[in-house]
């Protein structure tokens, strides 16, 4: 067995390795929450229709459409080119439906704490508290004052 280095204890040898183990089981949550995020928003589908319900649209999560339907009542009020207007606004409309819902679903996978709009805005999110090992209680240490301490073993 190797020789630990002379400000490694025994302590901070196991706080690491403690460290270590709750970072690859995070990271396993995350791969796991990002392959049912990918599987549920596929699913995802925005619905607009007209108020008298002789068209109706429904939309992938892209924004792709999936459904048109049209009542023949709609070709006897509207025209073509009324008609196909119609079908842009309502295309529209259920693409919002269908980013809300992926933002919805993106807030459960993510956490009440990420900002969805503030993403898709390109806005930065604020910074998460150091979640780094601490000898005082909700006192969180940069990386830095983490690492001399732990050389000082004083963890």
């Amino acid at each position: 067995m190797s020789e630990l280095p002379t400000f490694a204890t025994a302590q901070s040898v196991a706080q690491l390795k403690a460290l270590y183990s709750q970072l690859l089981d995070e990271a396993d949550d995350v791969k796991a929450r990002v392959t049912d995020f990918k599987q549920r928003s596929a699913a995802i589908e925005g619905r607009a229709r007209t108020p008298e319900d002789d068209i109706r649209v429904t939309v992938g999560p892209h924004g792709d459409l999936r459904t048109l339907e049209i009542d023949p009542r709609a070709y006897r009020k509207l025209g073509p080119t009324e008609l196909a207007q119609e079908i842009v606004e309502l295309c529209e409309r259920a693409h919002r439906d269908a980013g809300e819902k992926v933002g919805d679903l993106m807030k459960s996978v993510l956490g009440r704490d990420f900002d969805v709009e503030a993403y898709l805005r390109g806005d930065t999110q604020p910074p998460r508290p150091s979640r780094l090992p601490s000898s005082t209680p909700n006192q969180g240490l940069d990386l830095g004052d983490w690492l001399d301490r732990l050389k000082e073993g004083n963890l």
